[in-house]
């Protein structure tokens, strides 16, 4: 594989305007910004993507750039939250928009990374197959918007890994071709350092690729032990440059993976490893146009999709004449091994990182398509006309068949395809095979490009049918507005305290529902809500086991707080946002700061998992023991229930009269979360939660009562009796803010701020009641260090996941310090892998292996 002369610019850069082209007018069709009044609020990009970037730009622009993050829900370190999502060096654009316009920034990220696959796919097709066509172009376009492009557009950070794959694979054969590692060391890295997650998966797939490339490239005259002799060196040196650029990017990487190991991710199941099929005969719809929309994005079969000129060009490949059996049986091999990874459960959890996806499925599909480009292109360089004739009639119909039974296999599924798209992708399969088989060489490239970049964007309009966009007029407006009351609560003055934000005013800029999970990063202030996959198990689980709702282990919410867990968790007030006014601040009168003394004894305190009532009687009876206890249980005078045979699942209408015992607010906890919290009604008023809670478990407020006060309460169960698994009870105010009072003495008020890598909280506090322990309303994590009037100190986990400090007598200056787990250790393994890799490259070009 001997180089020729420099590949000229041209052809990349008319692939980026033929894709820049196509996206263009997709996104102009839709409307969406900047081309119209929608945008992308949609999904993971309107509820985490948003305001990952609105925090990045911020960080970026005022120079407060943090490892670790109390916008995180209770706090955590920021960088699998960056390695995750904000490494890829075109978010850089997000500094371009105001925070307003980050949606159409958003859009423009967008159109630039499609623009870039498409530039670098062409690259690679002209390195490979030593060519400057320009017919190469539109085989770069082809993969910037396949089908995994097309589906999951708005989920931006999986597609710099399309980008750079091309160039991490131009790289191996340059190393192939010229035993010059350096493109390959450098393209591998920058894939796993934008994208670790895909990064890993492109890892994976360079195995495939340098196994296929191996027997591509062997001597045809030559037995393989033979070849392998002669070349054994080359097996060692990609070995050797492969592990060493992983190696270069551990500074990220280990950080990242201690983080990652603190999540829900570190679970598995057995089932993930077992050899079970993945999908059926509904695949083969994929290979053609609109077999995906936005509705199915969560559950859909591999997406194949990359034109059905390229489909048919790989098929001619494996009968053309002029391309030789062996290459036939190689490429044979990588596809068979491709389709097998993706369709059993074991090999595809290896994929995944050894953990099935929670929605997006398939996520390496985008490697089927690269492989199926690179071979349709191979087919065009050797002249598609050339296969027999009844080749040339029998591939198209053999498409049509094939793309008819993965119709008839949705329909038998349930996921039906219409039948409009069907005949679409027919009618493409009859135009695609007279242009490839019947027309002049000197029209069929004009031809060929015009059917491809019309059946890509029109894919790409099909896969968003049933998207409800956003607005983006309604979210620039909303979000200045509300931007500017909150910025009163967002900690001007370094301290470190936690808000409750309990509505919002961008809610209107979405159709889709949102949760305002991560409006505290959207608006840079501290509150509980969060949804990532990088949230902390232990924080999720902590708040859970406090009543707060969490409806999977990747979001958290602070519905469900009470004034107990409000002083548990530092909640300065409650904010109320008003449009065209200022914000409604309400203080909580039970806040005490971020932390106060105990007892030795409240470091044994364990939380159950299901009994939040009974959680919060524990704390407080430990903190301040009473006979009477904090949380009296109403007395149910009458209990009604009616059942609702038609009912799927909450099937009891309970209607229930009970007797209030303590004057205060009134909860609902229901250990076994079989409650549908939207039909509560208290004497006759509709008191639903803000969040879809129904068959989960949440702390619900029915309101503030009286001492003898009876309340009449309607709502639906699975439960045909209540007792023992649900309980009424309200919290004795004045019992409870005899507690508050006792500790206010204590109060641990503190300030924090970044330093280089390393944050700082730091506080006074007074122990005059002689305990040893200082409670913080910080998650436990190892990577903090203590001192207490500057000497260290011991801290230990309280309540399942926050920290007690150990703590002297009298005044106390507590402050906590926090060093990323994992990455010193990684700096050190990067600087030693990279000079390594230095050191051997100029070996190498000293004397170079045989």
């Amino acid at each position: 594989m001997q180089r020729v002369h420099p590949i000229a610019w041209r052809g990349p850069l008319t692939a980026g305007g033929l894709a820049l082209a196509v996206i263009s007018a997709v996104l102009w069709h839709q409307q969406i910004t900047p081309f119209g009044s929608h945008n992308l609020l949609i999904s993971d990009m309107g509820t985490q993507y948003l305001s990952f970037f609105t925090a990045y730009r911020h960080a970026l622009l005022h120079q407060n750039v943090q490892l670790y993050s109390f916008s995180q829900s209770l706090g955590g370190s920021v960088v699998p939250t960056l390695a995750y999502y904000l490494m890829s060096p075109f978010n850089l654009i997000v500094l371009l928009f105001p925070a307003a316009n980050l949606p159409t920034g958003i859009t423009v990220i967008l159109i630039v990374k499609i623009v870039a696959i498409a530039s670098t796919m062409t690259i690679y097709l002209q390195h490979h197959y030593h060519t400057q066509r320009w017919s190469a172009t539109v085989f770069g376009v082809a993969f910037s918007l396949c089908g995994f492009v097309a589906l999951d557009y708005f989920d931006l950070m999986w597609l710099d890994a399309l980008i750079w794959l091309p160039l991490v694979l131009d790289g191996l054969d340059h190393l192939f071709a010229t035993g010059h590692s350096a493109r390959f060391f450098w393209w591998l890295w920058l894939s796993i350092v934008t994208d670790f997650y895909l990064g890993y998966m492109t890892g994976l797939f360079v195995i495939y690729y340098f196994i296929y490339m191996w027997f591509e490239t062997k001597a045809p005259a030559q037995s393989f032990s033979a070849d392998f002799k002669r070349r054994r060196g080359l097996i060692g040196q990609t070995l050797l440059t492969g592990c060493l650029s992983v190696g270069a990017t551990l500074c990220l990487l280990i950080p990242t993976a201690w983080g990652m190991l603190q999540t829900a991710k570190s679970a598995n199941s057995i089932q993930n490893f077992f050899l079970v099929p993945q999908y059926d005969l509904t695949i083969l719809s994929q290979l053609g146009v609109g077999a995906n929309t936005y509705a199915d994005r969560l559950v859909h079969a591999p997406t194949l999709f990359s034109t059905t000129a390229i489909v048919l060009l790989a098929f001619a490949y494996f009968v053309h004449p002029n391309i030789s059996s062996a290459h036939k049986w190689h490429a044979a091999s990588l596809v068979l091994a491709l389709l097998l990874s993706m369709g059993v459960r074991l090999l595809d959890t290896v994929w995944q990182m050894f953990q099935q996806p929670e929605g997006f499925p398939f996520r390496e599909a985008f490697f089927f398509s690269f492989v199926l480009i690179s071979l349709a292109f191979a087919t065009w360089q050797a002249q598609p006309q050339k296969i027999t004739r009844h080749w040339q009639w029998g591939l198209p119909a053999l498409l049509a068949g094939l793309l008819i039974i993965g119709w008839l296999a949705n329909r038998l599924a349930k996921t039906p395809i219409s039948r409009h798209v069907l005949l679409l992708s027919l009618a493409y399969v009859s135009l695609t095979g007279l242009v490839l088989f019947a027309t002049k060489r000197t029209i069929r490239t004009v031809l060929l490009t015009g059917l491809m970049t019309s059946e890509l964007g029109a894919n790409s309009l099909l896969s968003m049918r049933t998207t409800q966009f956003g607005n983006q007029t309604t979210y620039q407006q909303a979000y200045r507005t509300e931007y500017q009351q909150m910025k009163t609560v967002n900690d001007p003055d370094g301290q470190l305290y936690r808000v409750d934000n309990s509505n919002t005013l961008i809610n209107k800029a979405y159709r889709e529902k949102y949760n305002n999970y991560n409006d505290p990063l959207l608006f840079n202030f501290h509150g509980i809500n969060y949804y990532s996959s990088t949230l902390n198990q232990t924080t999720w689980q902590t708040l859970k086991s406090l009543g707060l709702f969490g409806k999977n282990a990747r979001r958290i919410s602070s519905q469900g707080l009470t004034p107990v867990s409000s002083m548990l968790l530092g909640i300065k007030s409650d904010i109320v946002l008003k449009r065209n006014k200022q914000a409604q601040t309400t203080p909580n009168l039970s806040y005490l700061g971020m932390g106060f003394a105990v007892t030795r004894r409240f470091s044994k305190l364990q939380l159950l998992k299901t009994r939040a009532v009974a959680n919060q009687e524990n704390i407080l009876q430990n903190l301040r023991p009473s006979s009477k206890p904090y949380f009296a249980t109403a007395t149910t005078i009458s209990d009604h229930v009616t059942t609702d045979s038609q009912a799927l699942t909450f099937h009891n209408l309970h209607t229930t009269t009970i007797k209030v015992k303590a004057s205060g607010p009134l909860y609902y906890d229901d250990s076994s979360s079989i409650t549908k919290y939207t039909t509560f009604r208290v004497n006759g008023q509709l008191i639903a939660p803000n969040v879809d809670a129904n068959g989960y478990r949440m702390l619900l407020a029915l309101g503030t009562f009286q001492k003898g006060q009876t309340v009449k309460l309607t709502f639906k169960t699975k439960h045909s009796s209540l007792s023992p698994k649900v309980v009424f009870a309200s919290l004795n105010l004045a019992q409870f803010q005899q507690v508050s009072q006792h500790l206010k003495a204590s109060a641990w008020v503190p300030t924090y701020h970044p330093a280089g890598f390393k944050t700082t909280v730091s506080g006074t506090m007074y122990n005059s009641s002689g305990q040893h322990w200082l409670y913080t309303a910080i998650p436990y994590d190892t990577a903090w260090t203590a001192t207490v009037n500057g000497q260290p100190t011991t801290t230990k986990k309280a309540l399942n996941g926050l920290t007690l400090i150990q703590i002297g007598y009298g005044k106390q200056t507590v402050r906590l310090y926090y060093q990323v787990s994992g990455l010193k250790l990684g700096a050190t393994l990067s600087l030693l892998s990279l000079v390594t890799y230095l050191a051997y490259d100029w070996y190498r070009h000293k004397r170079p292996l045989p």
